[in-house]
């Protein structure tokens, strides 16, 4: 079904909503690294259950990256969500090979999380504006 809409203007470009999405992506995973260390330092956490803590990091980086880019970008949600989360491992793959020697161990993990958050971002919205079909109201007699 066609639906006809008065153009805002408020949508980004597609290059620019994925850029927006990696740098909110890289910022929520430094802020998120940090209080992980904090937590650490603090005794709050053991450092054997670092893992986990790691874990919810990237669920939550990529999950809000993807759901920036699709709030600034508003079209084509799945693909959208999909190319943030390759953007974003690839950038923490960058980063590995940057800085640690190319080190690379729980790779397929990573991008594991990495896809499930970013799909979990793009299956939010996907009944966005759709109701439930066939159910009708009923007259109720006062």
């Amino acid at each position: 079904m066609v639906v006809n809409r008065k153009v805002s203007g408020t949508a980004a470009s597609m290059p620019g909503g994925l850029v927006l999405g990696a740098v909110v992506s890289l910022g929520v995973t430094i802020l998120m690294s940090s209080l992980l260390a904090k937590m650490i330092n603090d005794g709050m956490m053991k450092a054997e259950n670092i893992g986990y803590g790691i874990m919810v990091l990237l669920l939550a980086a990529s999950f809000t990256g993807a759901l920036t880019a699709c709030s600034r970008i508003k079209r084509r949600r799945m693909l959208v969500c999909g190319l943030e989360g390759l953007i974003y491992f690839g950038i923490l793959l960058s980063i590995t090979a940057l800085f640690f020697g190319g080190q690379y161990s729980g790779v397929g993990v990573t991008a594991l999380l990495i896809m499930a958050g970013s799909f979990c971002a793009a299956l939010l919205g996907l009944r966005q504006g759709r109701g439930v079909k066939g159910r009708k109201p009923r007259r109720r007699n006062r």
